[in-house]
């Protein structure tokens, strides 16, 4: 995931992703601290969780680093 550009004193994962992106499992350790949400997600994942913690991500600036969703952010956005 790539981290909103105004995020700072964050160590990056330089050696081996590219500046400003983290792992899927570092971004979802922010998400979970920046909601406050206190139950971990370590083991099997609730996939009925995978909508909201997705969209709680977006809400707060992580973007996925793929190409298509910078073209079409709309596909990946739903508000619904």
């Amino acid at each position: 995931m790539r981290l909103p550009e105004d995020v700072q004193g964050f160590g990056y994962c330089e050696y081996t992703l590219e500046r400003g992106v983290i792992y899927a499992c570092h971004a979802g350790g922010l998400v979970h601290a920046m909601e406050g949400w206190t139950h971990l997600e370590v083991g099997a994942i609730d996939v009925d969780q995978i909508d909201v913690v997705w969209k709680a991500a977006l809400k707060h600036g992580l973007r996925p680093t793929t190409k298509f969703y910078t073209q079409q952010p709309s596909v990946l956005l739903d508000e619904s």
